[in-house]
């Protein structure tokens, strides 16, 4: 009986380079997230050459038609405050840009104005003098 040897051919499958990294520090604006955590996060991917954002909503969880009807916004001022003064120091130590998608929950051009009132409020401090805001709203 002929011996007969078996070829086998190892491919090795390159994965595709990193487009970009997204942290998502909670998926709704507003809510409190873990500072530390986020950081901890940001720390581990700073050597990588790919592109890192903050990205995470500001939309409603869907409160219902009551929040729509009456146009008010799912969590109070203050957290928001709170939230976007945290996201902004980070981005500004990791040099990464904040993505912020809506806002105060249905997105209304009443709560992307004030969320920009917030942002700009955090911004005009003297120790934030470093930032800069671009805000893309679909207003004719």
């Amino acid at each position: 009986m002929e011996s007969s040897a078996l070829q086998v051919t190892i491919t090795r499958i390159q994965h595709p380079k990193t487009l970009c990294q997204i942290i998502t520090p909670i998926g709704m604006l507003g809510y409190g997230f873990d500072e530390a955590l986020t950081k901890k996060a940001l720390q581990a991917l700073r050597e990588s050459p790919a592109p890192t954002a903050l990205i995470l909503d500001s939309g409603s969880t869907d409160g219902g038609p009551l929040k729509l009807a009456v146009g008010s916004m799912t969590a109070p001022r203050s957290a928001y405050e709170r939230d976007s003064g945290k996201l902004m120091a980070l981005s500004h130590e990791f040099n990464v840009p904040i993505i912020i998608s809506s806002a105060g929950g249905d997105g209304s051009d009443a709560h992307v104005d004030e969320f920009l009132d917030i942002t700009k409020e955090i911004a005009s401090n003297v120790k934030n003098s470093m930032f800069s805001l671009n805000s893309m709203t679909p207003r004719p």
